[in-house]
């Protein structure tokens, strides 16, 4: 062991970076990470960490950030002829897999690869991997491929007794493709493959089915997965309703909250729908229609609920602008350094990829070579036109500080104007906030008689 320590400590450090660095990128994108259920994780033994892959890179980043273990990741071996992204697939040490699929791969390196992971969990070590096999963009989770199941039962195969444990983790996003939205990390109970290794011994395939089957299950237990992304907004539109009936002000609760209801609602959703397809359509089509006067006017439904007591308002506006006061010197010199990038990079992100599972590892990608680079040559230009070297090492250095002071800075002035404007339209457009809560009454009428409903088994207590 002792002669292992140079090699290993490096290896550790670089982990300790690379999390620190991960946490910052999350930070820097996402308003808010929640994690639900860290807990169930059990450290101490060899762990395999399955998700649903609906964010490209940005869903590794949320396995190795958050959660109190640093897998290492099976990554499709495309990502190493990336040259922004190989870095980092170094970085993490991630375990290429080659794929039928990708030009040029050759599969018979799949064999080397599955040996590291072998002997990553025989070293008690984590491995995490997505078994949908690609990254989407559906309302469900799709068909998983084995390879989770054959890894674990391989490893248990060759290494006897040990033990290793597959976790389930969901992955959950309000607005995925958007900078500053929220995301939320819902970990699953751990699966305990002792069965699926007693049966591989006997029938080796029905034992990578049988404990595919069962990933599947516990992965669907921490995602929501329906049928079209209709059915997504409007029966979230229902929970989100139904949870927040009569807010005194508006918010958008967490996400974690709203998975509880959301996943709660399509359980009904899916009971009653064959059973009183006519009720169920009814409710639907009030939802849709409160739903769609919502989007038109731009609101949310916790805004029209809300009973905006003076106050409490009162307070929030006083807060905000103090805080705005006090942010707007650092703001206005951060939005004058990354000003020109921000704008760039979206018409970039748009001109290089139109899937939505792709374009947030896009921004945050691009952002990380571009961002620099703008303020190098920000301080260069400071260096050779105002005041000497001296001038611009200070605008570089001072660069990234003064950007995230201005981050914090719009992101207040943006619920400032959200509210504030919202406040102001329900309380002018005394019609349109009248019709808005008469639609949602109507909404919630129909919403409670179907919770009603299912709570009496699916009988219509209506008729008797």
């Amino acid at each position: 062991m002792p002669e292992r320590l140079p090699e290993l400590l490096p290896e550790r450090a670089a982990d300790r970076f690379l999390r620190a660095f991960v946490r910052f990128l999350l930070k820097i994108f996402f308003r808010e990470v929640e994690v639900v259920g860290a807990e169930r994780i059990p450290l101490g033994r060899p762990l395999v960490l399955v998700a649903n892959h609906v964010n490209g890179l940005i869903d590794p980043l949320l396995l190795m950030g958050p959660l109190p273990v640093m897998p290492r990741f099976l990554a499709k071996s495309t990502l190493w002829k990336n040259p922004a992204v190989r870095p980092f697939a170094e970085l993490a040490r991630a375990i290429p897999v080659y794929r039928q699929q990708d030009e040029g791969s050759d599969t018979s390196k799949n064999a080397e690869s599955f040996v590291r992971c072998y002997e990553l969990l025989a070293a008690g070590g984590s491995l995490a991997l997505f078994p949908e096999g690609k990254s989407h963009s559906e309302p469900a989770l799709q068909p998983l491929k084995t390879g989770a199941a054959r890894i674990v039962l391989e490893a248990e195969r060759r290494h006897p007794g040990l033990g290793a444990r597959i976790v389930p983790v969901g992955l959950l996003f309000d607005a995925k493709e958007t900078f500053r939205s929220r995301a939320l990390v819902q970990v699953g109970d751990p699966i305990d493959p002792a069965l699926e290794v007693e049966l591989y011994e006997r029938d080796p395939v029905a034992a990578f089915r049988g404990l595919t089957a069962r990933i599947d299950e516990e992965l669907k237990d921490v995602t929501l997965n329906y049928e079209t992304w209709e059915d997504a907004r409007l029966i979230a539109r229902a929970a989100d309703l139904y949870r927040r009936r009569a807010p005194e002000l508006p918010g958008r609760g967490r996400l974690s909250e709203g998975f509880a209801y959301r996943r709660a609602f399509l359980d009904v959703y899916r009971r009653l729908r064959e059973r009183h397809p006519e009720r169920v359509a009814s409710a639907v089509e009030a939802v849709r229609e409160y739903d769609r006067l919502l989007r038109a006017f731009d609101l949310r439904d916790d805004q029209v609920a809300a009973a905006y007591p003076s106050s409490p308002v009162l307070r929030f506006v006083g807060r905000t602008l103090l805080r705005l006061l006090v942010h707007l010197p650092v703001a206005i010199v951060g939005t004058i350094l990354t000003w020109p990038v921000y704008r760039i990079v979206g018409p970039i992100v748009r001109r290089v990829t139109r899937q939505p599972d792709q374009t947030a590892t896009f921004r945050v990608f691009g952002a990380l070579i571009l961002f620099p680079l703008a303020w190098i040559v920000e301080g260069w230009l400071a260096a050779k036109y105002l005041g000497g070297c001296w001038l611009g090492t200070v605008v570089t250095l001072l660069a990234p500080f003064t950007a995230y002071g201005a981050l914090l800075f719009h992101d207040q002035r943006a619920v400032f104007w959200a509210e504030s404007r919202a406040f102001l339209l329900l309380r002018t457009q005394r019609s349109l906030a009248a019709e808005l809560k008469a639609r949602r009454e109507e909404v919630l009428r129909q919403v409670e008689e179907l919770e009603a409903l299912s709570e009496a088994g699916g009988e219509d207590y209506d008729t008797g």
